[in-house]
């Protein structure tokens, strides 16, 4: 999961797209194919940061193996 805050005359055609209160959240559309759940909050102090939790389908393991 990244972020990038630089979208201003990039082409975002590829990613499928919602809002969470006043962010913009663009999915890859092969993350978007997976039987995932992503939920995306408000984080941090001050609540200006963005939290993403995946996990699998109605308690199902997750498909995508995180490396810290």
């Amino acid at each position: 999961m990244s972020v990038d805050t630089h979208t201003n005359g990039r082409t975002l055609d590829g990613y499928a797209q919602t809002s969470v209160d006043e962010v913009l959240v663009l999915v890859d559309a092969d993350l978007a194919r997976l039987p995932v759940e992503i939920r995306v909050t408000k984080a941090g102090l001050f609540g200006r940061g963005v939290g993403v939790l995946i996990d699998g389908v109605d308690g199902a393991p997750c498909p995508i193996q995180l490396i810290r």
